[in-house]
């Protein structure tokens, strides 16, 4: 499970909005869309443009970000059969990554994007910390995330300024755990 996580709703524009935030904070952001790649996993940080990637589940993609000051760490497991022969995994446990996991998207409506961190992780019952300095980073950009985008009317949500605008305009419709949400507090809700 991951030790730090944003709940988010985002449109594609949004998604690209926040890529955009992120680096405008701290230049040297890259991302990687895919969970399976194909070529030295190293490059996911090098030169991400050299893999070829896939997404691992339909109706679903993620984006792997990662910073060239911060993370240092990239994990992949070499899949030797199946439909990803040839591939190999990102290890998001182990990589120095924040994950943004995004479901599939309607014309009409969208469920909450997930942005999370491993911060550490188990193996053969012994607790592994990751470096300090990405668990520092990946901390500070999901609580300075958390800062900068309005809160839905579900505390732990935050919602985009399209995704805003649009549900608020009655084109979006704001969905979680199959129950529609308002894209702000009400009164009612306030109290």
């Amino acid at each position: 499970m991951a030790a730090r996580q944003l709940w988010l709703f985002l449109t594609d524009l949004d998604v690209r909005s926040l890529l955009a935030m992120l680096e405008a904070r701290e230049p040297g952001l890259i991302w990687s869309q895919g969970r399976y790649v194909r070529g030295d996993p190293a490059d996911l940080l090098a030169a991400p443009a050299k893999l070829e990637r896939r997404d691992s589940l339909p109706g679903e993609r993620r984006l792997y970000l990662l910073h060239r000051k911060h993370s240092a760490e990239v994990v992949a497991h070499p899949q030797p059969a199946g439909p990803f022969a040839g591939w190999a995994q990102i290890d998001e446990e182990r990589t120095d990554a924040l994950v943004l996991r995004i479901p599939e998207e309607r014309p009409d409506e969208i469920q909450p994007v997930r942005l999370y961190a491993h911060t550490s992780y188990w193996r053969a019952g012994e607790k592994i910390r990751k470096r300090p300095v990405f668990s520092l980073w990946a901390n500070q950009t999901l609580r300075w995330l958390g800062s900068q985008l309005p809160r839905t009317s579900v505390d732990f949500i935050r919602i985009g300024p399209d995704a805003l605008a649009r549900a608020k305009a009655g084109t979006l419709r704001l969905t979680y755990l199959y129950r529609t949400l308002a894209p702000e507090k009400s009164a009612r809700d306030a109290g």
